[in-house]
């Protein structure tokens, strides 16, 4: 008779089930909550890294992946949701008023107060007790004092009141002790989130001195998916994340809502952008081209000037003092010299010249100065990759050029730039892919100025295009457009990607050629 075998789970697997049980119960938990507020996207990323972990516990194929299943969910929620989201984001109106989900604009607008034509005030006091609950003493305009607890009817007196002071306020009252001012101020914030007595009674605390019983605002009408302001009785409908009534008043706070390409179509149609923004990607391209191209320059010329010498390991210290001085604070000692009124470059200049060049004002002159930081802030890189390929050149290939007669600058035009360039080409278009996108020595050194001319929004001669969304995201003015600035910076994203291409194209054509 055959016997059927069942095999049990060990004692080790039913425990990690068992903590996989309670990790999908809590991550279920923060997903709902999540989805709750109107959060999807990010509740969208959580999920599916809670799917992946799930998998590779419970399907044998992903078991391979459990050990590198925390470093996959971190790339997940580091790497591609920023991507994804960056996406989503170019698609809504998110920007000034609308920076939150609807429900969370809602709760927002429904938190909002206002006083009533004849609501009271009070002068008030703050009462903490031991165990750190809030109260308030207040006193109306005939000096008549009474003691407000949360959630606790106005006028209900107090077991027992201490001594009063001469404004009429006890030290104490019914386990609750007064709080100073000195301690006071520090929690303004927090208690004027708070309601004493009962609503529609409930005062709240307005200022430093005054409460008053201030009444909802507004109350969301779900039938109507509206807004209604009780104090006015206006009623103000959604229209693309925006409320709005009939007359066209709209409230401050909106909410993210998805509105298709429609700024990638007002970019791109746009003359206004299009113009200013195709120069801006020329000097784009001449900015990182021209980094790479001098800095690959400079650092290979120091090498050979300088790496045979006697004390070299002193010259390679001195030659690679700008590569761990903090970026900022290079850029920040190079503008300092080249200021024209503070700097001391300008008067050697024109000590020589009679003349020195606006590094500030004039574009040709301001860019250059924007190049020539960037190549002090790279050759050190550049010098010591160069040094270490240059020795990895057999010598007997030099031994032999010599024997045919070649001189130092055949040596260097035949045989060590071809050689040099195969080995560094990756690293040279790694760099041309960094600096295309280097905002802190754009930014930093003269904040993309001088600015251009007639252009729908501010825009400056030494501007890139990440520097360029940078100003238009947070700086250009009290109104931010976070998703025309998502949609730029997908456009640059796909820009960079098929430069990449390009480039790992040019580099396998080019070591195919050498090989």
């Amino acid at each position: 008779m055959n016997k059927i075998s069942v095999v049990l789970p060990t004692r080790a697997y039913a425990i990690q089930l068992a903590v996989l049980g309670v990790f999908l119960v809590g991550a279920l938990w923060l997903v709902t909550s999540l989805m709750g507020q109107g959060l999807l996207p990010l509740a969208s990323a959580l999920s599916a890294v809670v799917v992946f972990l799930t998998l590779t516990y419970v399907r044998r194929q992903f078991t391979p992946l459990r050990w590198l299943a925390g470093g996959i969910a971190l790339a997940m929620l580091f790497t591609l949701y920023p991507l994804f989201y960056t996406v989503y984001l170019s698609m809504t109106n998110m920007g000034s008023g609308h920076l939150m989900a609807k429900q969370q604009a809602i709760t927002r607008l429904e938190s909002e107060t206002y006083l009533s034509e004849g609501g009271l005030t009070y002068r008030w006091a703050a009462f903490q007790s031991d165990d750190g609950a809030y109260a308030l003493w207040l006193t109306d305009a005939d000096g008549v004092g009474s003691f407000a607890l949360p959630g606790v009817p106005l006028g209900t007196p107090p077991s027992s009141v201490g001594a009063l002071d001469t404004d009429g306020i006890p030290d104490s009252v019914d386990g609750y002790t007064r709080l100073p001012t000195n301690q006071t101020v520090p929690i303004i914030a927090q208690l004027s989130q708070i309601d004493f007595g009962q609503p529609p009674e409930a005062v709240r605390v307005r200022s430093l001195r005054e409460a008053a019983a201030l009444q909802p605002k507004y109350r969301y009408d779900a039938a109507q998916d509206a807004i209604l302001d009780l104090e006015t009785d206006t009623l103000y409908r959604p229209i693309e994340g925006t409320f709005t009534s009939e007359s066209g008043e709209t409230l401050n706070i909106g909410y993210i809502e998805f509105i298709g390409l429609r700024h990638f179509e007002n970019f791109l149609g746009n003359e206004g952008f299009r113009q200013p923004l195709l120069g801006m990607l020329v000097w784009n391209i001449a900015f990182a081209l021209g980094s790479v191209i001098f800095s690959f320059i400079l650092g290979l010329v120091v090498t050979l000037l300088f790496d045979d010498l006697p004390g070299k390991r002193i010259i390679r210290a001195l030659l690679i003092i700008p590569w761990p001085i903090p970026v900022l604070i290079s850029i920040l000692i190079w503008r300092s010299m080249l200021n024209p009124d503070l700097g001391f470059v300008a008067p050697i200049l024109e000590s020589l010249f009679g003349s020195s060049p606006s590094w500030f004002q004039n574009t040709t002159w301001t860019r250059i100065g924007v190049i020539m930081v960037n190549v002090w802030l790279s050759y050190p890189y550049f010098y010591v990759i160069t040094a270490g390929a240059i020795r990895s050149i057999p010598a007997e290939i030099y031994d032999a050029a010599v024997v045919d007669g070649a001189g130092s600058w055949n040596k260097l035009r035949h045989i060590t730039l071809p050689l040099l360039l195969r080995v560094m080409m990756p690293l040279l278009i790694a760099s041309f892919t960094f600096n295309f996108n280097n905002f802190n020595v754009i930014y930093i050194f003269n904040y993309g100025n001088p600015p251009m001319p007639n252009t729908i929004v501010p825009m400056g001669y030494t501007d890139i295009l990440i520097s360029f969304v940078y100003r238009l995201a947070f700086t250009t003015s009290n109104v931010t457009d976070y998703g025309l600035a998502a949609s730029i910076t997908v456009l640059l994203f796909l820009l960079v990607s098929v430069l990449v291409v390009f480039q790992m194209r040019i580099t396998r054509n080019f070591g195919e050629a050498n090989a």
